[in-house]
């Protein structure tokens, strides 16, 4: 194992590592930093958050400032705000040692405040795609004398829509500006940037050791869609100290759960990309500050928020790719403590949760949504502390009330504390729905097929948002064969080159019959029935059987990578069941 002290850097730099009690540095603190110190390059880290890339790129590219120059020599760009503040505390004990000016230019905050302090000079800026274009276009921001240019999570920022932004900032760099590019995953987004701006460029790449949320306990749940929404409120209430995420692939979702849990009186925030930076900022105070305890969140959205002691992690569905996974439930169960992590899946998902494990080393087990009585008792435990503490408190004695109490017999007492009790914690479980939750099966097991799976059938499209399809123009087009009504369709997940469906088990092959020969978003679609059997489905190596062809010209383009803007949705419709 190497030390930081074999890395070579300043005194400056080591006195603060020192300092900060930093002994040996991770897996891409050890490969980059010396690579990036040796000579200018162009270079590409792929790691995941919380592998301690910020001072991977952050100390080389402190190391290199000229001093002297009072001019700007790096740019950090970062998806969004939290990460570009998240980044300069990171990067600021060791500029202030170095006597190196550095600053955050993001939106939601006064541009003339960041004029000033731009004009005034600064070596290190970083800052999000969207404000720090407005500062190019307005010449309050010159990047034209740049050594380094750092993308930071390039691959969100490319998700989030900022492809046109990045490369108006990277036009506006000059040729031989070297680009240190880091990214959890390669995608082809990523890739195209690579090959048109990046030259002889030096990779490095590692894998997040799991052993931080080992603390995490990750559970799965077999859940239909219809029946998500109660079962997020049986879990929530059988918690005796629910504190997390809900994480939903929609920004659309998201905001429909949040309003539904509002309205039956919990304590809700919600985070997603139609949200101003001022808003935003308000979810994550009231959510630090524990005046709201749920925060339901896309992925993109909650991208460097990092709330300590945070209890539970509950994924609406899976998310859509592996390391999304791994992220959304390392925000439980860090520095030591216990967390909960809940996966809702369908049964055709069941293989998914296997190539995780077996991926990653976890153990996801089995549960089934908490039954009235689990809540009932949880509820009790909670009335049983609350009764401590008031027996406990003292309050001021009046005269009236004490001879109002004096009145009372034992038995009259106990039964108003009875009835104070079961109002305040009993009451609202005792009146809910009594909805039925199908029990979920062990890993590998299935009973039946799709077609018996509460009467639905999925099938895919061989086309998706890449091609410009969207949910509206999937339902346009299943609806135009006048064999379905948009009420009838039970699911749409559109994601890359894929479009999922659920629909009537009955209603699968007529659609699939008369969709043949047909075309959506001008090309001939291939259709393939979704065998459970043989495998989860989606991203996650799932195998079909072969159909018809079939299709229907597509609309505007919709999903991750669109045009820009916030989080864009992925599918997720759902019509009324």
């Amino acid at each position: 194992m190497i030390s930081f002290k074999d890395l070579n850097l300043s005194p400056e730099t080591q006195q603060v590592i020192d300092k900060l009690g930093f002994t040996e540095p991770t897996d891409i603190q050890a490969k980059s930093i010396p690579l990036l110190l040796s000579k200018p390059m162009d270079f590409h880290g792929q790691a995941q958050t919380g592998t301690g890339k910020t001072l991977a790129f952050g100390l080389p590219l402190l190391e290199r400032i000229d001093k002297s120059n009072r001019g700007t020599q790096a740019l950090v760009v970062a998806p969004t705000r939290e990460l570009a503040l998240q980044i300069c505390d990171s990067l600021k004990p060791f500029a202030q040692a170095a006597h190196i000016s550095i600053t955050t230019i993001y939106g939601g905050s006064s541009m003339e405040e960041q004029i000033r302090t731009l004009k005034r000079g600064v070596q290190v800026v970083i800052g999000t795609p969207g404000r720090l274009n407005d500062h190019l276009r307005r010449k309050t921001l010159s990047i034209d004398t740049i050594k380094t240019l750092v993308l930071d999570e390039a691959d969100i920022m490319l998700d989030m829509g900022f492809k046109e932004e990045v490369e108006d900032i990277l036009k506006h760099a000059p040729k031989n500006r070297e680009i240190w590019l880091f990214s959890a995953t390669v995608k082809s987004g990523i890739s195209d940037l690579m090959a048109e701006y990046m030259h002889d460029t030096q990779s490095v790449k590692v894998a997040k050791k799991t052993t931080d949320i080992v603390t995490t306990q990750q559970f799965y749940c077999v859940v239909p869609m219809r029946q998500r929404l109660a079962a997020l409120q049986r879990f929530i209430e059988s918690a005796t100290d629910f504190y997390g995420f809900v994480f939903c692939q929609t920004k659309i979702l998201t905001s429909e759960i949040a309003e539904q849990l509002i309205r039956a009186g919990y304590n809700v925030g919600a985070l997603h990309g139609d949200l101003s930076q001022a808003q935003r900022n308000l979810v994550i105070k009231r959510f630090k500050s524990k005046e709201i305890s749920i925060v339901i969140a896309t992925d993109v959205a909650a991208r460097g928020i990092d709330i300590a002691n945070l209890t539970y992690v509950i994924n609406y569905s899976l998310p859509e790719d592996l390391e999304s996974y791994v992220h959304r439930i390392g925000r439980t169960g860090r520095a030591g403590k216990t967390g909960t992590a809940i996966t809702f899946i369908n049964r055709s998902e069941m293989r998914a949760i296997g190539i995780i494990q077996k991926k990653f080393n976890f153990t996801i087990n089995p549960i089934d949504v908490p039954s009235k009585e689990q809540i009932v008792n949880s509820r009790l435990k909670i009335a049983q502390e609350y009764l401590a503490q008031v027996s406990e408190s003292h309050i001021q004695h009046h005269d009236e009330l004490k001879s109002l109490v004096t009145q009372l017999s034992a038995e009259e007492l106990r039964d108003i504390i009875e009835k104070m009790v079961y109002d305040k914690f009993i009451k609202s479980i005792d009146q809910e729905e009594n909805i039925s939750f199908t029990s979920t099966p062990k890993e590998g097991s299935f009973e039946g097929s799709a077609r018996s799976n509460n009467g639905l059938q999925e099938f895919c499209l061989g086309v998706g948002v890449d091609d410009g399809v969207t949910q509206e123009d999937v339902v346009e087009y299943l609806t135009a064969t006048n064999l379905i009504t948009a009420d009838q369709i039970a699911k749409i997940r559109v994601i890359k080159r894929k479009t999922f469906v659920e629909v009537p088990a009955a209603t699968a092959q007529p659609l699939v019959n008369a969709l043949a020969n047909t075309s959506l978003a001008g090309r001939k679609t291939r259709i393939t029935i979704v065998e459970p059997q043989e495998g989860g489905r989606g991203d996650f190596g799932g195998r079909h059987r072969g159909g018809d062809r079939g299709g229907y010209r597509g609309g505007n383009r919709g999903g991750f990578g669109g045009s820009r803007g916030g989080d864009r949705d992925r599918g997720g419709y759902r019509g009324r069941r």
